[in-house]
């Protein structure tokens, strides 16, 4: 569909569109050729003004009888209006009087793409690819039929068929990424654009896009090396920096990627994401001034930036500043009240703070949504032992156990607590257990039992199980 500007920019339509209004109001019949009438009748499907399509339709259909365009655009109103068989029936009569016309197919295609039988919709697509002057515009929609079908696979074989024909296309590029993308095939990504790459080395969304699937994969050097030649073909793409900042943060280059965050800005308004990511970087390099000063500019650019809040957070609560930390913190799930990162550090300080029963209810909303946290679930054990709970404490720990068996951090802390309410002998078969799992980790027994250090069974087993 033609974006709105596109229209009221071109005065060639704007000068159909009041000929046609003014016929309409006037009650008239003035005459519009076919690609006259072509535009009209597109403006008003386009902006979904379905009563004008109809009259242009109709008004069209009688200056030219003989035009099947026409008659599918009738289709096309019909099934704009839910009239999906309706449209189809008129769709076949143009085919039976002319099949090889590739807008039949296609109109054929969204009706029944309309109708949610995609798999109908990708064979009509199909039947126009023979007589299409742009192939590669179908390929891209039979792709996205594909992911209605949840089969992706599919949808990237389009696209790259698409490709072929029109390798410059960026937007083709970046369609077959996120389709990568969504099935975490970063590695096949790789293949498939360095293979591209080999005959189209100037395209600089490739590169881009090969340097984002690096950067997935932890591979930051690669990334960097990709998003460098995306900036030796065009030296303005402030995302290439961007994304070399954030690789080389990866890498804990941390005053390197300020100086890539900050090159952003010379081609572009500052951002408040880059703000803050310039104030974390400064943060992990514990400049707190310059931390907290960035994490400020990208609330004043955004106050709705989520992570601003948490990260100036996360510099009042290591200046002990609990207060203050714990109401930027609430301000950021307030905003995103379902990040479990925000939660958990939340937690972790009203944990310190001796404030229990609010900590045990947000490290409880993080394991609902992470089961696999075995940090949150010790920490919510913790609020419940500290609040002398420590039945609940055990019981919480058995329940992270069900989806986490592997997890010593967890048979460890069952353990302590076992050993705590005095069930000493099942406390140390599963520090047996945990021993099995994780020797290294053993001292996380201290927190719960120091004296167990002192004791000669334990001693035993720790030279039992100790690596070699």
């Amino acid at each position: 569909m033609s974006e709105e500007g596109d229209w009221i920019d071109d005065s060639f339509i704007n000068e159909l569109i009041g000929r046609f209004n003014k016929m309409v109001t006037d009650d008239l019949q003035y005459f519009f050729d076919v690609s006259e009438f072509e535009a009209i009748i597109d403006y008003f499907l386009d902006f979904q003004i379905l009563d004008k399509a109809n009259i242009a339709i109709e008004s069209a259909l009688q200056q030219h009888p003989s035009l099947t365009n026409f008659i599918i655009k009738r289709a096309k109103l019909s099934a704009l209006n839910g009239n999906y068989y309706e449209a189809l029936e008129q769709l076949n009569n143009v085919e039976f009087i002319e099949p090889a016309n590739d807008e039949l197919y296609i109109s054929k295609g969204e009706t029944y793409s309309m109708m949610g039988k995609h798999e109908l919709a990708v064979e009509q697509y199909k039947k126009a690819i023979p007589y299409s002057e742009t192939p590669e515009d179908i390929y891209s929609v039979i792709a996205f039929e594909y992911e209605n079908l949840d089969d992706y696979p599919n949808a990237i074989i389009n696209l790259k068929n698409a490709l072929e024909l029109k390798p410059e296309s960026e937007n083709i590029i970046h369609e077959i990424a996120f389709f990568f993308d969504i099935t975490n095939r970063e590695e096949d990504a790789i293949g498939f654009f360095i293979d591209f790459l080999d005959t189209n080395p100037y395209s600089k969304i490739a590169w881009f896009n090969l340097g984002i699937f690096y950067n997935q994969l932890e591979l930051y050097e690669k990334a960097i090396e990709s998003y460098e030649f995306t900036l030796a073909i065009d030296d303005e793409f402030s995302s290439a920096y961007f994304n070399i900042a954030n690789s080389l943060s990866g890498l804990d280059k941390y005053k390197e990627s300020i100086e890539y965050y900050k090159k952003t800005f010379e081609y572009e308004s500052p951002e408040a994401v880059t703000h803050y990511y310039i104030g974390e970087s400064y943060e992990n390099m514990n400049d707190m001034k310059n931390a907290m000063h960035h994490y400020t500019k990208s609330l004043e650019i955004d106050d709705n930036l989520a992570d601003g809040w948490a990260g100036l957070g996360r510099l009042f609560a290591a200046q002990d500043s609990i207060t203050v930390a714990i109401n930027y913190f609430k301000r950021a799930i307030e905003i995103l009240p379902s990040n479990t990162d925000f939660l958990f550090e939340l937690g972790a300080i009203q944990l310190k703070n001796g404030e229990y029963e609010e900590a045990a209810q947000l490290f409880l909303k993080v394991t609902k949504e992470d089961i696999n946290n075995v940090e949150a679930w010790i920490n919510y054990s913790s609020c419940l032992f500290a609040n002398n709970d420590i039945d609940q404490a055990i019981a919480i720990v058995e329940e992270a156990l069900n989806s986490n068996k592997d997890s010593a951090l967890l048979w460890y802390r069952l353990a302590g607590y076992l050993y705590i309410t005095g069930k000493v002998k099942q406390a140390y078969f599963y520090i047996e257990t945990a021993l099995k799992h994780n020797y290294n980790q053993h001292n996380e027994l201290l927190e719960l039992i120091p004296n167990i250090f002192a004791e000669s069974r334990f001693i035993e087993l720790l030279g039992v199980y100790k690596i070699k």
